[in-house]
């Protein structure tokens, strides 16, 4: 096995790497955008093998490496699952019911945790490419932001290396947005973001109440996470008590980068004497609270075109207010920023600051975790040597760039709302 060392200082230079192959594109997509265009097909596939399947195998298959983080928790619930065991009752998870079920399938072709990371890449890719044809007319060369996407340091890590599956919610989305319109669309919905409930995190909850203020047919919506949702949970209760709501425990560790972290040499004194989980509460309603109030104020732009910048900010807001949220949760809404925020308007003036954010998240996760041992600066005393000081400095930046990045959604907003009035929206809530 690689040291752990050597694997941070491998991850810094790929990572760097990325950085610079982000910005040469950017800079040059005017010249290089027709011409991927006209080979799309060939790019978004070139891209996946070149970006994810090559890492794989040479870091899997040649160096013989073992997967590492949230993969090795994953394929022991996997196994557990394979085996027929209850979830919540025989072994832990803090995923949705259905999750350590689905993973388990491609154990039956590899019994190894390194086939998971494998699935996580090809569920990426569908995503991606949906995400893609989803958004293919905001852009003349829409291939580009795909290839970009691929590009970006954070993902390339989360998935290579961690083999992260946040991006399934964004995946979510894209199912809602292809539900046709009509009388049953938000129950429909509802439905859908049900299932999504059972399959992802109990996170997922922060953002499903603020889209009850921007569905055109609140009721139905409710209706339609019932209709999946009371008949699980009866079955759940059934079948493990009480152990269902195992999920929501999964909130009980500090993380860095977010409000509270980069407060702590200031007000460490004062927020040592409260309990985490109340942090964590007040966090939660914060982001709920901000995020319903955002899209009850742009509700009439309609939820189509409201859904993905009303996710962004949701996460994003998460990810600043919530103690126990760390910075890999920005792989979670990578591709509607990429896609949709920062494709068009003042958001690709914020393409400079979303790479540093993305080298930022991994080196500064190096230096907590490797370095600083995931020490809680609660005052400036602590903070008495070189890798502390940039780790906390680094904290700091994240943050600032994340409230950046949130101002630049609600002006796209705004600017949407504004497009709205201009053509005379109907007094109706459009559904697209």
């Amino acid at each position: 096995m690689i040291s752990l060392d050597t694997t941070s200082l491998i991850k810094v230079i790929i990572v760097l790497g990325l950085a610079i192959a982000v910005w040469l594109l950017l800079a040059y997509r005017e010249r290089v955008g027709p011409l991927l265009q006209r080979h799309e097909r060939t790019t978004i596939y070139l891209t996946f093998v070149v970006l994810r399947l090559v890492p794989f195998v040479c870091v899997y298959l040649v160096l013989n490496q073992e997967p590492r983080n949230d993969v090795e928790f994953f394929y022991r619930k996997a196994t557990a699952a394979l085996q027929g065991k209850l979830v919540y009752r025989d072994f832990m998870s803090y995923h949705g019911p259905l999750f350590s079920y689905l993973i388990s399938w491609p154990l039956l072709l590899w019994r190894n945790g390194k086939v998971i990371v494998l699935l996580m890449a090809l569920v990426e890719l569908v995503i991606a490419i949906a995400t893609l044809r989803r958004y293919r007319d905001a852009s003349n060369t829409p291939v580009v932001w795909f290839v970009l996407y691929y590009l970006l340091p954070l993902p390339f890590v989360a998935l290579v290396l961690c083999g992260q599956e946040d991006e399934w919610m964004w995946g979510f989305c894209l199912l809602t947005l292809a539900v046709p319109p009509g009388r049953r669309f938000s129950f429909w919905c509802g439905v859908v973001w049900g299932i999504g409930m059972l399959t992802i995190k109990f996170m997922l909850i922060v953002f499903l109440i603020p889209l009850f203020f921007i569905v055109p047919n609140r009721w139905q919506y409710v209706a339609g996470l019932l209709v999946v949702g009371l008949p699980s949970m009866l079955v759940l209760y059934a079948l493990v008590g009480m152990d269902f709501l195992m999920p929501i425990q999964h909130s009980s560790l500090p993380m860095t980068p977010n409000l509270v972290s980069v407060l702590r040499p200031m007000l460490g004194t004062y927020l040592e004497q409260i309990p985490l989980t109340y942090l964590n509460w007040a966090g939660l309603l914060a982001t709920i609270g901000g995020a319903s109030l955002v899209g009850h104020r742009y509700r009439l732009i309609g939820y189509r075109p409201l859904l993905p910048l009303l996710y962004v900010f949701t996460f994003g807001l998460f990810m600043i207010c919530l103690p126990s949220s760390p910075g890999f949760y920005l792989y979670a809404h990578a591709l509607p920023l990429v896609f949709v925020v920062l494709s068009s308007g003042r958001g690709r003036q914020a393409w400079p600051a979303f790479i540093v954010l993305n080298v930022l998240a991994v080196v500064q996760t190096i230096l907590s975790i490797v370095y600083n041992k995931q020490d809680l600066y609660n005052g400036w005393s602590q903070i008495n040597g070189l890798s502390e000081w940039a780790d906390y400095g680094m904290q700091c930046v994240q943050v600032m760039i994340f409230v950046y990045l949130l101002w630049i959604v609600l002006d796209q907003m705004r600017t949407v709302a504004g497009q709205e009035q201009l053509t005379e929206m109907p007094s109706s809530v459009p559904t697209s």
